[in-house]
Order: C-alpha cells, then structure tokens, then sequence
C-alpha cells in the first residue's frame, strides 16, 4: 500500500512563514522593551537623540522597543576625582599641589547633564574646574601662607567648585588639596629661614641665659659683703685664739694684743 504524502497549499506555507515571523519579532520586542539598572545608577531616556526627561532608577524598567528608545547610564555614587594642578602664588612662586574632588550627581539632573554636558562631563567640566579653581585661589595667597593657611585655601577651593560645579547638577561632598611642592630655591629659601629662626631662638636663650647668671652673680656679690663673711667667720668659729697671726695681728678684725 502506498504512503499519501500530505501537500498543504503554498498559501498555507505563506501564512505560516509569517506567523513565525510575527512571533519572532514580537519576542524581540518584549525583550527589547526591558532595560536593566543596576545599584547606584541612573538611566537617561533618550528618543531619536532627544532627551524625554525620563529617569530611570535602579531595577528593572519598560522602555519603547526596537531602539525607539535608547538609554544612557550615570553612576550617581560618590566619586573621586584626582588632578595634579599648579598655579602661581601672590608673590609669583610656582607651586604644584594634589586636588582631590569627592563628588556625586544630583538624582533628579541626570538629564540635565546629559542635555547641556553629555558623557563626558568629567573631561568637560570636572577636570578643568578643578585646576582653574586652583589656580585663581592660590593668586590670593602668598607661598607661606599656603602653608600656614591650607585650611582657609581648602574652603575657598570648595566653595568655588560648589557653585560651578552646581549650575551641572554636581554636588561637591569634599575637597582636598595635597602635596605641596614648591620651585627648589623657594624650598631652600624656606629651610634657610628655618634654620636662621632656631639660631636666633638659640643666640637669645643664650644672651638670656648669660645675662640671668650675670645677675646673679652680681647678686651674690653683694649679699657676700665684709661684714657677713666676718660674721659667717665669728658663727663658726671654737673660740680659740691662734697661735700664729698673719697680717695686720687680728682675727675678725679684732686686735690680738
């Protein structure tokens, strides 16, 4: 007995091509549509370049499918940003210092950074923010001032990034500022003057010291007078006369004959 093989009609073929087809691109879709955030991150939703004003937080999100929509992603964490920056003081001494930059994108800005900044903000407003703060901060001091008054330069530095960096949406936690090197001839004109400081102290303890052991020496000298040696003389002595007399034949300035 022959097998009767089984023709479905080439419509039939067509219908089911594009029911899969149908399918498939409705799997694309639903899979397509689900973008995943992960923990201290912010998505930005962008539509054909434009930004919505949609952020999305942490999880999971629906979006439009089939790139309708795309999304960009920001950490809003803490972050830290180092520069090496120099500058010139008030009395034109170069100076190089560290500055360290503890940050955080505002939740709620993202997109505003991403209209107006873009991905690379640190490079476009971080960095240079950092070094022309610096530097217009330190042409208010003098090079020993930095020294002696690194905590009034910090909260100049901090204050001026904290209203630039805020116009973005970047709030500033924390600044600060490092390792300070100056030119080699100021550093040596600083270790001389050190060194000509401790001398000085050390010629005037001295001077001092002299001149408080000249006191009491002078002091001493007339409380030493004749008449209390030759007293201290009589307290101590036994009572017998001498045998031999020297001098002018007394003893404590009595006669002995």
């Amino acid at each position: 007995m022959a097998t009767q093989r089984i023709v479905l009609p080439q419509s039939a073929y067509k219908k089911w091509f594009i029911f899969g087809g149908v399918v498939f691109l409705i799997l694309v879709g639903v899979m397509s549509s689900f973008r995943a955030i992960d923990t201290g991150k912010i998505g930005v939703v962008t539509q054909y370049g434009r930004v919505t004003g949609r952020e999305l937080s942490e999880g999971l999100a629906i979006v439009l499918p089939f790139g309708l929509n795309d999304v960009s992603v920001y950490d809003v964490k803490v972050q830290k940003e180092i520069a090496d920056t120099q500058a010139a003081t008030k009395d034109l001494q170069d100076v190089t210092a560290e500055v360290v930059l503890n940050y955080h994108l505002n939740r709620g800005e993202v997109s505003k950074i991403h209209q107006t900044v873009g991905e690379l903000y640190k490079d476009k407003v971080i960095t240079p923010a950092l070094s022309e703060t610096f530097k217009g901060a330190s042409a208010k001091y003098n090079a020993s001032e930095l020294i002696t008054e690194r905590a009034v330069l910090k909260k100049d530095v901090y204050d001026q990034l904290r209203e630039r960096l805020g116009k973005y949406g970047i709030i500033v936690d924390d600044v600060s500022i490092t390792n300070f090197k100056f030119s080699d001839s100021f550093a040596r004109a600083i270790e001389d003057k050190q060194v000509a400081q401790q001398n000085a102290e050390r010629a005037k303890f001295n001077l001092e010291a002299a001149q408080t052991d000249a006191q009491a020496q002078a002091a001493q000298a007339q409380t030493l007078s004749d008449n209390y040696l030759r007293k201290l003389a009589i307290d101590k002595w036994d009572g017998k006369m001498p045998s031999t007399v020297a001098g002018d034949g007394t003893v404590f300035s009595i006669p002995t004959r």
